[in-house]
Parts: structure tokens; sequence; C-alpha cells
């Protein structure tokens, strides 16, 4: 097994504990670190008049903190006269976490009141325009379906001047119970333009890579020197399991491009052959490398319940330690289940010895708050 830290430099990579941890890497998972402290910081401030959005997925570009929501509601009309839609985009601009975190930038339209960031496609469009509205308002029944977009993980790909959006497509409507997932794809964002490339030609949805019972890799994400390492959750009862596929970093919106982990440090072309490399979170799964600890974090929420755990390996796909809950969080409106754990590592500090957290917590109908956690590593053992 090779260890690979996410550094392209051989001097970055070649000391005595990086190889000692590589070794033990041949015979399992490392053992779990210890968390000196968990602090709950309060809640991520954000614009007045958004009432609840969860998502969460951060990344740094630049020294921007960009965050990718889900659902918003807003206390207020936008320009398009909605208050509710599928996507919103904020940013942070100050990275000191130490105090909380303020997102002091947001995707507006002309009300000056967010929106949704995500383009559709024009048939997208024409359906969501037909069926919108109620009673003699709606062109087309049944009223208030929709083509939705979630828009998952944010890569940045520095080296072509461009950033990946690992992204979601649903169907609801009113009439239905839940929604129906199309597939998942992958969105380029370059110079401000978001663009979504056919990766299927001739399939029903062309721009999306995984569609149908196929596991769409659009839960978490890391890069490891120039290829990235996409997370996809094949869900079970009570369980998601998670299961990994990497792809050169310049070649993802190739599907042909993609090999899955089939274990065994074997790769495969075909998705069917990928296994289950560790049990990750409900509404995905947050992984990084921390250099403080000198290997990989996944930290995640439980399935149907509050609690946020974590695990840790030596490389993207393994093998992982068991999962070790580390925090419970508050309780939810109508007893819903908190969400969505995820880090934001680029809020790190003491080079990772200390990591930020957020959760999504119910406060109401369509209604969320982002609860913030302070999570410090003890130091390793000697």
């Amino acid at each position: 097994m090779i260890c690979i830290p996410p550094m392209k430099t051989a001097a970055a990579v070649l000391s005595l504990l990086a190889v000692s941890r590589c070794v033990q890497a041949q015979t399992g998972p490392p053992l779990i670190p210890a968390i000196e402290s968990v602090t709950p910081m309060g809640t991520v401030a954000q614009d007045p008049v958004v009432q609840g959005r969860d998502g969460t997925y951060s990344a740094q570009m630049g020294k921007v903190s960009f965050w990718l929501f889900n659902d918003t509601a807003l206390t207020v009309y936008n320009a398009s006269h909605e208050n509710f839609f599928s996507n919103s985009l904020s940013w942070a601009t100050n990275p000191d976490a130490t105090n909380g975190i303020t997102l002091n930038g947001n995707d507006v339209d002309a009300s000056g009141y967010p929106t949704a960031f995500f383009p559709f496609l024009p048939w997208e469009l024409q359906y969501n325009q037909q069926h919108a509205g109620s009673g003699n308002s709606c062109q087309v029944k049944p009223c208030g379906a929709e083509f939705a977009i979630w828009p998952g993980p944010l890569v940045p790909d520095p080296a072509r001047n461009r950033a990946l959006i690992l992204y979601g497509e649903i169907w609801r409507s009113p009439t239905y119970s839940g929604w129906v997932s199309i597939g998942e794809g992958i969105a380029v964002w370059r110079n401000g333009k978001i663009t979504r490339p056919v990766m299927n030609p001739g399939a029903a949805y062309p721009t999306l890579m995984w569609q149908g019972s196929v596991v769409g890799f659009t839960s978490g994400w890391v890069v490891s020197g120039d290829t990235l390492y996409a997370y996809g959750n094949k869900g079970g009862f009570l369980v998601e399991d998670t299961q990994i596929a990497r792809v050169p970093l310049a070649n993802a919106t190739t599907a042909s491009a993609w090999t899955y982990y089939a274990g065994n440090n074997t790769w495969s072309t075909s998705a069917s052959n990928a296994v289950t490399v560790l049990n990750g979170g409900a509404a995905g799964s947050s992984v990084f490398y921390d250099n403080f600890l000198g290997m990989y974090v996944a930290i995640y929420s439980g399935v149907f319940n509050s609690n946020l755990y974590y695990n840790v390996s030596y490389t993207p796909w393994g093998p992982w330690s068991s999962a070790t809950q580390f925090y419970t969080g508050l309780p939810a409106y109508q007893n819903d289940a908190d969400y969505a754990a995820l880090a934001h590592p680029e809020f790190a500090q003491g080079n990772g010895q200390t990591q930020f957290v957020t959760y999504v917590q119910d406060t109401g109908f369509l209604a969320q708050d982002l609860q913030l956690l302070k999570v410090v590593f003890a130091p390793p053992s000697p």
C-alpha cells in the first residue's frame, strides 16, 4: 500500500513519520486519534432574510470560502417572486473562525435578496415554468411539479482556472411524497459562469454522469496531487454504504476516465464493481487531509440520529478506522434528526489541530440553523 498525502513534492512526503505510517497502513487502519475538546460556537451568521437552507459544502478559492446550499427558504420574496428555491450560494471573506463564521456575501438578484445560482437547461426551465403556480395560473398539471438541482461538493481546480460542482438532480411535486432522483453530474464553474457539459451522449439526461440505480459519486471529495477522489453513498437500512471513485482532475467530466475502487488495492472501470469503504453520513460526508494528524479524516452525521462521527485513514480509499462518535447535536423541530455534518478545513487552525464543523438543525417548517462546532484534536501520543 502507498501512503499519499495531498502534496506533489518528494520532500513533502519523505519523512520518518510518513514512512512509519505507511508501514502501519499495510496491516490495517490507523488508530482513531483522540479529540481534546468540542466547543459549540452558536450558528453560522447569514443574511437575516434567510429562514433556512442546508447542503453546506464549502471550499476555498483564492482568499474566499464559498458555500453551496440546497433548498433555501427566505422570509421575503426576491425579484423572481420566489421565497423557496433549490439552491443558493454564499461566501465568507474572513478566514479567521476564532469567533465564529460569517457568510457576508450572497449571490443575489435585482431585489438584493438571495436567488438560485445554478443554471437550468432550457427544457428544465420550460417544464418548471409550465407547472408553476396553482389553480388557473398553472399551465400544466400537476401544479408545483419541478426539476430541482441540489449542488454538492465544490472542487477547486486552479491549474485549469476553474472549479467543479458535483450536483444531483431531482424531480418533485406536491402530488408525490418525497422526490425522484434523476441522477448526478458535474458542472464547470469558470470566470463566473457555470456550464453543464454533456457526459452521456444519447442518454435520457446527457448532462448527468450517473443515472438510474447507479451510485452517484457526489457525496464527498478530496484531491491528492492531481487526482480527484469522490465518494458516493448507496443507501441501506439505517446505513449509508460509501464507495469511492477516482479520476485525473483534468478529465473529471469525461465518464470513461473514471475508475472505481473494487477492493484489495484494485480499481475497475465499472461502477458496478465498487465496494463499500466506510459507512458515511446522512446528506453527505466531508473528507480532508489533516496535516496535524498526518492522515485523512471523514466527518459526517449519523443516519436518522443526531450524532456526529469521524473516521481516519492513511489513503482516501482506506482501510478506514471504525466510526467514532464525537458529539450529539441539539434537539430539532418535531424530533427531526440533525444532518449534513460537514467539516470546513479552509478555516483550520494549528496546521489542522483545530477544525470547524457545521451541522444542520431543523428549527421549524422550512427553517434551519447551521450550528457551528470547534473541534480540537489531541496531540499524538509519543
